[in-house]
């Protein structure tokens, strides 16, 4: 035992000098051992973000709200099976292999799906946002390309939103409210929400009595302001929501003798003109 205790230490030494001897100094030892401790933090750092965020999002993937309308979310991931979703999305369905990219289109490394619309886009966040409490986002899938809308400002109001939307899931009236209330226009997204609730319930309407079957409900024009009424205020604000215009230039249009609360159907504008009349404002439908 002692023979080998004593071979062991030259042997050491030796391995030791001849490598401070070949680099010059002992820095090479030195170098490993910071770029490993780099390597260990970076990695700790990571798996505390990733941990961090699915305790954030693990309530509202269980909760997991389906209001009903296609254009809302219908499937949400479970909080144990999270990476299941990101196939098609951050790696290739059959291959695995990463989709990730900063390329402008591409599926950004930040980006995770969290939930699924009845038609296929995905409702994602970015776990570098926690500090903006996750706003939220959707897609078009199929365009070719991803280009991120923002739909929520943060994950718990939209929580609070889509309850709020299947509490009242079977008056159009309030839902369209709703999101007129909570949602910052211009929103491509909220404002094909709101398009499809309504021609969808015109079309259930039209097909459940046909004897109440208006033609005239498909005609298009627009909704006129004749006399915004007492609340003037309200009325612009209700347009300027509508319309996705500024207050303030919502406002330089009510100085008009009329003004343009929007464009569509004459269906697709009811609940619009219910609004408006409802808060006191004269309004016409005007054809083409």
């Amino acid at each position: 035992m002692m023979y080998m205790s004593v071979q062991k230490r030259p042997l050491l030494a030796d391995f030791c000098l001849s490598r401070k001897a070949a680099f010059g100094h002992n820095s090479y030892f030195k170098g490993d051992a910071s770029a490993a401790r780099v390597t260990v933090n970076a990695k700790a750092r990571a798996y505390k973000h990733m941990k961090s965020f699915y305790e954030n999002i693990r309530d509202f993937l269980i909760s997991g709200t389906v209001v009903g309308d296609l254009t809302l979310p219908t499937s949400y991931a479970k909080p144990e099976c999270l990476n299941d979703f990101q196939a098609g999305f951050r790696t290739h369905g059959n291959t695995d292999e990463s989709l990730v990219s900063d390329a402008d289109g591409d599926w950004k490394p930040e980006w995770y799906v969290i939930a699924m619309t009845g038609l296929d886009d995905p409702v994602f966040l970015a776990v570098n946002e926690a500090g903006s409490g996750y706003p939220v986002y959707t897609a078009v899938h199929g365009a070719g390309r991803w280009d991120a809308i923002q739909i929520a400002p943060s994950l718990a109001a939209f929580g609070r939103l889509l309850k709020a939307l299947a509490e009242v899931n079977e008056d159009t009236f309030a839902f369209n409210r709703l999101i007129m209330a909570e949602v910052r226009f211009p929103n491509e997204y909220w404002r094909e929400v709101i398009d499809t609730r309504q021609e969808t319930a015109l079309l259930e309407q039209s097909s459940s009595d046909t004897s109440d079957y208006n033609p005239a409900d498909f005609e298009r024009g627009n909704l006129i302001v004749s006399d915004p009424g007492p609340h003037k205020l309200k009325v612009v604000q209700i347009v300027s929501k509508c319309r996705g215009l500024p207050l303030k230039d919502a406002l330089a249009l009510a100085g008009a003798p009329e003004l343009k609360a929007a464009s569509g159907t004459r269906g697709q504008l009811h609940s619009l003109r219910a609004q408006l009349e409802a808060v006191g404002a004269t309004v016409e439908f005007r054809p083409d």
